[in-house]
């Protein structure tokens, strides 16, 4: 069986003698790991395009607590019952920046209502999200949720902003979606037609 497709990498921190200072290095190290990361999403998303998941596959979602900036809870089970679209974004994002006033705009004027939308804001503080979230009101026509270790971020396998996921009413992960350009992925047009039916 075919499961949906995460690739990531893994940074392990490692005893170095070098010449340079505790924080240079630090920041150093942190430069190197972020341009390999940011290398790595590109040259996948141009190879592998937006990495969807087979459509006949799916894998149990994990179960997850969040709350939005205002304190209200959501959790994998207060999700079941209806299709769900997770958006994995963080403010610095460009692509997030562009994709979610589009992502607005196109549920706006569908209006699939069967179909309920969580984005899930990480790795930023939550200053920088609630400052974002508060200038964009357009943009955040549904709840935001802060993932503020980014552990859930983690357990979804996610590496690369925005990642969506889309889950079935059962919980299960039925298709992923790294970077932009979500409206013309076929298999999420595909879902959102099985919607109307």
């Amino acid at each position: 069986m075919r499961n949906m497709l995460y690739i990531s990498t893994t940074h392990k921190r490692t005893a170095s003698s070098g010449s340079l200072p505790g924080s240079h290095r630090r920041r150093w190290l942190s430069a190197i790991r972020c341009g390999v990361a940011w290398f790595m999403t590109v040259s996948l998303s141009l190879v592998f395009g937006a990495l969807p998941a087979p459509a006949a596959s799916s894998v149990p979602a994990p179960e997850f607590q969040l709350q939005t900036l205002a304190g209200e809870p959501y959790s994998k089970a207060s999700l079941q019952g209806r299709p769900t679209l997770l958006v994995f974004w963080a403010p610095w994002c460009r692509y997030c920046q562009m994709e979610l006033p589009i992502l607005a705009k196109f549920y706006q004027s569908h209006k699939p209502d069967q179909l309920q939308v969580l984005t899930i804001a990480f790795s930023d503080t939550r200053a920088h999200v609630e400052e974002y979230v508060t200038s964009n009101p357009d943009t955040f026509v549904y709840p935001t949720v802060y993932d503020q270790d980014n552990k859930v971020a983690q357990a979804f396998g996610v590496n690369a902003t925005p990642t969506f996921v889309v889950m079935d009413p059962q919980g299960e992960m039925i298709l992923a979606h790294r970077g932009a350009g979500i409206n013309q992925n076929p298999q999420y047009q595909e879902f959102l037609k099985s919607l109307k039916k």
